[in-house]
């Protein structure tokens, strides 16, 4: 697991539609680190949380910090609603 998995996996979220489609149709936790398997993008919840105030204090835009946001909550939304 690793802090540049979650890094990874945030920018996929924001630049890659697909990517992104195939989240949505997860179904539970379990689900969710199977498909992290499957892409190489192992990672935990506190790595994730590193890399989001990582990404998060580099944007120098509201517009950029708002897309980590939007990331960071369908995260949450993922772990959250699947536990």
């Amino acid at each position: 697991m690793s802090i540049g998995n979650a890094i990874k996996f945030m920018k996929n979220v924001d630049l890659d539609s697909s990517f992104r489609k195939s989240l949505y149709k997860l179904n539970g936790i379990m689900e969710f680190r199977k498909f992290q398997i499957a892409e190489d993008l192992e990672f935990s919840d506190a790595e994730f949380e590193d890399a989001f105030n990582h990404l998060h204090s580099e944007c120098q835009f509201a517009e950029q910090a708002d897309k980590f946001f939007h990331v960071k909550h369908l995260f949450e939304l993922i772990i959250c609603d699947t536990k």
